[in-house]
């Protein structure tokens, strides 16, 4: 994997050997001085067409500066640009390009992803590899890629959909292949609109336990959110529902308080912050019909 940290060691490193300041490379480089000093913070990287100068100028080989396989992934993607002929080009793996990316302009690696799409017809494309390309590519053409993919699982969508358009990532969450995991659905929440979240709801039971949908409770409607308690039994999942109560209204709390049984109303104590006075009052009515308070 390309070490950004690792590249930015080396060029400072090599600078200071030839004895040369930020200043110095820049003008020698003919580029800012802020330009190198990113460059040595691992900002940012030189570009693939400033590399052979910058090899020249700080004395350091590509395979010394980026490492063996970088450097030669990158030496083959110069000879693609100067070989005119397409027959005798070598496609790049998905992984190389990725390797090379941070250093190429975008526009150039959405070049060299199509070349090898084109010429694998797909063989090789799935998220793992569209995930790894992400961070580099425009969020149309990345649309794109993913929907020349098979769905994937929730935890492979998971790294992708800082990048998807909200169309996009809603269309590949809804179709996600395999279990519908709660796992999943709490990483991608931050990112899903309300509509989807509810359609994924759907798909599970939170089998008597609603403590494992608490990190979800922000991101869903009030509906689904009251559909689930109300499904659960109050008096078997207090705790789960004390956990959610800040997220509920005091209709939901109301309806599932009528339902539990007046022996359970000792394991309330979580909940009364969270109820309307006129609840509370009825509480405090029906305990005062007992000859004890439950404990």
């Amino acid at each position: 994997m390309f070490d950004t940290m690792l590249v930015a060691r080396k060029i400072r490193e090599a600078r200071i050997s030839q004895n040369m300041t930020q200043m110095n490379l820049a003008d020698t480089m003919e580029v800012s001085y802020q330009a190198v000093s990113n460059w040595e913070r691992g900002n940012s990287m030189p570009d693939i067409a400033k590399l052979e100068q910058l090899g020249r100028v700080l004395h350091i080989s590509l395979e010394e500066l980026l490492g063996t396989d970088t450097s030669k992934t990158l030496e083959r993607i110069i000879n693609k640009e100067e070989d005119t002929n397409e027959s005798v080009q070598e496609v790049l793996t998905y992984q190389e390009i990725e390797e090379v990316a941070p250093i190429l302009p975008p526009a150039d690696v959405e070049k060299l992803v199509e070349d090898t799409l084109e010429q694998q017809e797909e063989e090789n494309l799935n998220l793992s590899a569209i995930t790894g390309l992400a961070p580099f590519l425009d969020h149309q053409f990345l649309d794109s890629l993913v929907q020349k993919v098979p769905a994937g699982s929730l935890q492979e969508i998971t790294g992708l959909a800082p990048f998807l358009s909200n169309e996009t990532l809603n269309k590949l969450v809804l179709n996600a292949d395999g279990d519908t995991d709660m796992s999943g659905i709490t990483s991608l929440a931050p990112f899903l609109g309300h509509d989807t979240l509810d359609k994924l709801m759907e798909k599970i039971q939170p089998q008597g336990n609603l403590r494992q949908i608490a990190g979800l409770a922000p991101f869903l409607s009030h509906e689904t959110l009251s559909r689930l308690v109300l499904n659960t039994d109050a008096a078997e999942d207090m705790s789960g529902i004390v956990s959610l109560a800040p997220f509920l209204g005091h209709s939901t709390l109301d309806k599932l308080l009528d339902s539990l049984p007046k022996n359970e109303y000792g394991h309330i104590s979580g909940l009364a912050p969270f109820l309307s006075q006129e609840t509370l009052q009825k509480i405090a009515k029906k305990l005062m019909t007992n000859d004890s308070l439950p404990t």
